[in-house]
């Protein structure tokens, strides 16, 4: 008994070590998977463009993960669950839920996800091939691999099945499916007439109010205690998740969603009528791409009405690349970090109206060292920085360029080589 112990213990370790020698490749096998089944399945071609591939992307990490963790647990073997259902480390699980449920409202059948989960094994089994055949991995080391990772796909698919006929199960509630309805018309950006919405409105007990704010989330939104509020219209399980809020949304409201729904990044639109509901959710998800972007903290509510000239030049990319063009030519002849000083100093001579103390202590600059910099600037806009009309065309292309601060700051103090 104690050596049958002692061999399992063997293995355990051994099996752990191969998992540590995996893990820096997670990522790289990830991408290789995800690439293989967009060229191998067509019924997936446009969907990994958006929402829905980053769902997908994120099953696949998850289980290649949970694969790598599982190595040299004695539960694992069996391929059964090495922690109960439902508990933390089965986020995976989760994950695969959804996508099996996911596949359903995409209007898929089964057979598309089991093709993927196929091409999955593959290239993570051709990969972990190569590493067996580097590292002298033995025969029965590899059978034991082998097995453990059939028995993950089939758990995995297992799942996303039960997902599947979990959403194809669920009951008919007729206020529900009203509310559902009444979400996506009011989102879908056509006519629809007045009559309609109310009376769908009627059946799914929502009172419509005079404005209402859509609020965007990044896919994948998770349920927690938390319920989303009655007098809210909700389509979060999608690949692009939203609600539709009465009125104008608080800070605090939209603390208490984001973690209600454990989720990342928010972004809210500006209060519309009802009828105009699509144009407040289109903001919401063009600021919610200034996260997604980096132009804000991966945690953080982002509030349309506080970003609306980012949003006017975010979707003017043609226009505002031509204005940077033609107005920062007198730049050219300068060195990158040269530029990015002078347009960092523009930027503060607008904001401060050219005055000299205030410019300093926004760039943290001796008055000087902004005078000379400020001569730098009359030589290349000249007439401009004095013509209304000028000043505005210079301000729309500085406040276009990305992440709101070009120059990337100067903490220096000086101005060498500038």
């Amino acid at each position: 008994m104690s050596a049958h112990r002692a061999r399992e213990g063997s293995e355990s370790g051994l099996l752990r070590g191969i998992g540590g020698i995996m893990r820096p490749e997670l990522e790289d096998v990830a991408g290789e998977i995800i690439a293989e089944i967009r060229a191998a399945i067509p019924e997936y071609q446009g969907s990994f463009d958006g929402p829905y591939g980053r769902w997908m992307t994120e099953g696949v990490r998850q289980a290649i993960a949970l694969f790598v963790d599982r190595l040299g647990e004695p539960a694992a073997a069996t391929g059964g669950p090495a922690h109960p259902r439902g508990s933390a480390p089965l986020d995976g699980h989760e994950v695969h839920r959804r996508i099996g449920r996911q596949e359903l409202h995409e209007g898929r059948s089964l057979d598309t996800l089991q093709h993927a989960y196929r091409i999955g094994v593959r290239v993570a089994w051709r990969r972990i091939m190569r590493l067996g055949r580097r590292s002298g991995f033995s025969s029965a080391v590899m059978s034991q691999l082998a097995d453990r990772m059939l028995a993950l796909m089939d758990e995995l698919s297992s799942v996303a099945l039960d997902g599947y006929r979990e959403a194809k199960s669920e009951p008919a509630d007729p206020v529900m499916a009203a509310r559902r309805r009444l979400v996506r018309l009011l989102a879908c950006g056509r006519p629809v007439a007045r009559d309609d919405i109310e009376d769908l409105a009627r059946l799914a007990r929502w009172p419509v109010p005079d404005t209402v704010t859509a609020i965007a989330f990044s896919p994948p939104v998770w349920p927690s205690s938390g319920e989303v509020p009655c007098d809210m219209l909700a389509d979060v399980t999608g690949t692009s998740p939203f609600l539709l809020a009465p009125g104008a949304v608080t800070a605090d409201e939209a603390a208490r969603l984001q973690a209600s729904l454990v989720c990342g990044p928010v972004g809210v639109g500006v209060p519309v009528e009802p009828f105009d509901a699509a144009d407040s959710l289109r903001l919401a998800r063009r600021v919610l791409t200034l996260a997604a972007d980096g132009a804000a903290s991966p945690d953080a509510v982002v509030w349309a009405e506080e970003r609306l000239p980012e949003l006017l030049l975010q979707n003017a990319d043609a226009v505002i690349a031509q204005l940077r063009r033609r107005l920062f030519e007198p730049l050219s002849e300068l060195t990158q970090r040269q530029r990015e000083r002078t347009i960092e100093t523009l930027r503060a001579w607008l904001e401060q109206q050219g005055n000299a103390h205030a410019m300093a202590d926004r760039l943290g600059l001796h008055p000087q060292t902004v005078r000379y910099r400020m001569r730098r600037i009359e030589d290349a806009f000249g007439a401009r920085l004095r013509d209304a009309r000028g000043r505005f065309e210079l301000e729309l292309a500085v406040y276009s360029l990305s992440g709101g601060d070009p120059a990337g700051g100067d903490s220096s103090g000086g101005d060498a080589g500038s």
